[in-house]
Formats: C-alpha cells, sequence, structure tokens
C-alpha cells in the first residue's frame, strides 16, 4: 500500500502549515498510545531497561538537530489570514500545546468552528487520570484555556487569556468523549469574555440537554498595538 501524502487533511484548516503533518501526526498518536499504556501498565525491569535505552536513543537523535521555533508573525496573523470556514477543523500549530496532533504529550482533541463558536471532541487517556476513572483538574483546566484560544481564531481576533474561572459540577472521564464548546458572552472593547461548557457525549454529538460537567469563564485580552 502507498503511504499517504505528508499533508493535512483538505477539510481541516490549518493556521501554519506543517509539510510532515501527516506523518508527524501519525508518530505523536503512537507515543500517546504509548504514554497512555505506560501509565496504566506494568512492564518487568528488562523491559523497562530496554524502552529507557530506546527512548534516550531516539532523543539524543533529536537533539542533535536544530529545533524549530515558533513563528513570530502567530498574533498579527489573526487579521491578515482568512476566518476558518464554518464546520471545518481548525489546526494552529501542528505539536500546538495539549490539542495539537503532532503533539506526543498532548490530549485527543478534535476542534471545529460551529458558527461563531468552536466545538470540540476531547478524549483524556489514563496519563491525565487522578481519581479512579477522573481526568486530573489542571488537565482540563489546560484544555479549557486552549480550547477558548481556538475561538479566537475562529473570530480572527488576537488576544491573551487575562483570568480564567473554572467550575467542576463533576467529573471528567477517562477514555471517554466529552465536549467542549465555547463561544464570546461578552464585548467591551479590547476586553473579551469567554464561556465555555464540557457536556457529555450522546450517540456521537455533545448532549446540549445535560447539566454541564464543566462550566468555565475566561478574560480575553486584545493588544491595543493588534486591535483595529
Amino acid at each position: 500500500m502507498a503511504d499517504e501524502p505528508d499533508n493535512a487533511d483538505d477539510a481541516a484548516h490549518m493556521v501554519y502549515e506543517d509539510p510532515q503533518f501527516m506523518s508527524r501526526s501519525r508518530a505523536a498518536s503512537a507515543l500517546r498510545r504509548l504514554g497512555n499504556a505506560f501509565v496504566r501498565h506494568r512492564l518487568s525491569d528488562s523491559e523497562l531497561s530496554s524502552l529507557t535505552n530506546w527512548a534516550t536513543s531516539v532523543a539524543e537523535n533529536l537533539e542533535r538537530s536544530n529545533p524549530v521555533a515558533r513563528p513570530s508573525d502567530y498574533f498579527e496573523r489573526r487579521y491578515s489570514d482568512p476566518r476558518p470556514p464554518d464546520g471545518i477543523e481548525v489546526i494552529a500549530f501542528s505539536d500546538r500545546t495539549f490539542s495539537g496532533p503532532a503533539n506526543p504529550m498532548g490530549v485527543e482533541v478534535e476542534v471545529r468552528r460551529e458558527g461563531d463558536q468552536v466545538l470540540s471532541r476531547v478524549v483524556f487517556g489514563p496519563a491525565f487520570e487522578s481519581a479512579p476513572e477522573r481526568t486530573h483538574g489542571g488537565a482540563v483546566s489546560a484544555l479549557v484555556d486552549d480550547i477558548m484560544g481556538y475561538l479566537m481564531i475562529v473570530l480572527g481576533e488576537a488576544a491573551y487569556t487575562a483570568s480564567l474561572r473554572v467550575d467542576y459540577r463533576d467529573g471528567v472521564p477517562i477514555n471517554h468523549p466529552v465536549w467542549f464548546r465555547a463561544w464570546v458572552s461578552n464585548r467591551d472593547g479590547r476586553k473579551l469574555t469567554v464561556d465555555l461548557v464540557v457536556l457529555p457525549d450522546k450517540d456521537g454529538r455533545p448532549d446540549e440537554s445535560a447539566t454541564p460537567i464543566v462550566n468555565a469563564e475566561g478574560l480575553f485580552i486584545i493588544p491595543s498595538v493588534h486591535h483595529s
């Protein structure tokens, strides 16, 4: 079978193209699977030694190459690039913190534009488990902030998180999909108030009739240098 082309799916809007998107995402997915399996299972001492040697060798090989810096025009492109089409998957950096498909230390996340909102299907693996079958609250909070950031891409705004409040109504499950929905609830000059809910899954879609597992509110500030 021929290899898949190393570019993003045509159905995804990428802020920054990655010529190795598919191959890097596959590798990151395998490493995430390894990390989640490592947390939940146990190996023999000899197997652990072999894994340590392999991981160290691969890391040392990577570290010999030049690191790739983040582009300096990340915020400026909010005002020069077109907004993502409605309904499309949105990817900022392929290895974005927490949500990048090519980030082996991230979460299984798919973010889509839905009107002037973002809707994201999320699955936390065992690497993020705290209490039995529950995702660590800090991991949930980090992804709340990240998904709110994706809303800025959808809106075509450049903004920083100024404050974040997360109310946990129930535990976010491990290995089961949940849905993050975010939208702007208020705009006051350069201040944007973003609301977010985490909803349970029902037949592959968010259960809009359910009580949210999490309610969150963030304050985002548009730097004056970028505001038009």
